[in-house]
């Protein structure tokens, strides 16, 4: 069995991204498809506590799809009659978290050609699964396993760039309205 970070299973979104199912977005979402309608706010915080509830409790695996997430939450809205609120909900996925030290991990040291494809599979993969914000982090780490140093050096720095050069044209590339990046060291 996994032992995962926090209680609740993570998001698949697109065929290889992966997302934190936080308490926090789900209790957004719910509060933003409530707006408007003659449901009072309260009721949308504790329907979201009801779906982390299942999640953590409940549900057997340690990945939902997204898809599947979403119509939970419809179904589970509509049998309390407030379909009109699972209407509305935007089913926009949470933000994706890409770590490079992470894929320079899987890749190996000194692996360039096996980071950038593994890079490339799951920034297209959120962008095809709808995601709206794709946040890319421990860049320094990763460029320094991906040159197999423990100081920062000239070829680390070419590198970062390279990256950063090929994070954003794979944005480009996935042309989507809505779709942003996030780079962060």
């Amino acid at each position: 069995m996994i032992s995962l970070p926090h209680a609740l299973p993570y998001i698949r979104i697109g065929t290889s991204s992966l997302a934190l199912c936080e308490p926090e977005w789900l209790s957004d979402t719910l509060a933003n498809a409530v707006s408007g309608t003659d449901v009072p706010a309260w009721m949308a915080h504790d329907i979201s506590r009801g779906v982390e509830s299942f999640l953590a409790n409940h549900y057997k695996g340690s990945v939902i799809d997204s898809d599947d997430l979403f119509a939970r939450i419809e179904k589970t809205l509509a049998s309390l009659g407030l379909g009109h609120v699972a209407a509305k909900i935007d089913k926009t996925p949470p933000p994706v978290r890409i770590s490079v030290s992470e894929l320079a991990r899987r890749a190996g040291s000194g692996y360039e050609l096996a980071f950038f494809r593994l890079l490339e599979e799951e920034i297209l993969s959120a962008a095809a699964g709808g995601a709206n914000l794709v946040e890319v982090h421990a860049l320094g780490k990763g460029v320094r396993r991906l040159v197999a140093t423990k100081k920062w050096t000239g070829r680390c720095e070419t590198l970062k760039r390279e990256i950063t050069a090929f994070v954003r044209e794979t944005l480009d590339r996935a042309a989507r309205p809505g779709f942003h990046l996030l780079i962060a060291s």
